[in-house]
């Protein structure tokens, strides 16, 4: 069986932590076989949530001209969704919760529901803050969304820091990024 990786970076900067460990985590996840793709959300045209409505069954997604169904839909059909942002001001990045957001409009669809259960998580992020860790601000977030789909939380991946790049200057984050790609995908296949 073929392992599908859909990464989600929501990171504004290309060449920036975030992005870099989300890239080698998906080298990591190719070397094991896998089909990876990549959604780097910034540059994609995902608008913020509109008006759903109180009922989960009738809500409706009145913004689905955009590329946020799109991306839903390759989230839904994967093996592995890889969620990726920077620690910003106590949360994810803007660009990864506008998609989180439009999740609501779809939320009882079957094809979301279904897709996502039993699917694989993992989330990478990076922190700024010089005095303490601060990844628990995006890592609880997406435990909790893990929970509502029943899908399985393979784990994350958190560095210490805010330089552009500086990722690829620390002893041994990248290969760790690399490891944890491919362990996520020999534990989505059972080895």
């Amino acid at each position: 069986m073929a392992i599908t990786v859909v990464a989600l970076c929501g990171s504004p900067r290309r060449g920036g932590n975030t992005d870099l460990m989300t890239d080698a985590f998906l080298e990591g996840a190719r070397s094991e076989g896998a089909e990876v793709e990549k959604f780097f959300l910034d540059e994609m045209n995902i608008r913020p949530i509109g008006p759903v409505g109180d009922d989960f069954a009738m809500r409706d997604d009145i913004r689905s001209d955009d590329d946020a169904r799109m991306v839903l839909e390759r989230m839904a059909a994967a093996n592995i969704v890889v969620y990726a942002s920077p620690v910003y001001w106590q949360g994810v990045s803007a660009q990864l919760k506008c998609l989180i957001d439009r999740q609501s409009a779809y939320y009882m669809a079957p094809w979301l529901r279904e897709g996502m259960e039993g699917c694989g998580i993992f989330a990478i992020t990076a922190y700024g803050a010089p005095t303490e860790d601060q990844s628990h601000w995006v890592l609880d977030p997406i435990k909790v969304w893990a929970r509502n789909f029943k899908a399985r939380y393979l784990g994350d991946m958190a560095v210490n820091a805010a330089r552009l790049g500086q990722v690829a200057e620390m002893d041994g984050v990248l290969e760790e990024a690399r490891e944890k790609g491919a362990a996520a995908v020999r534990a989505m296949r059972g080895d």
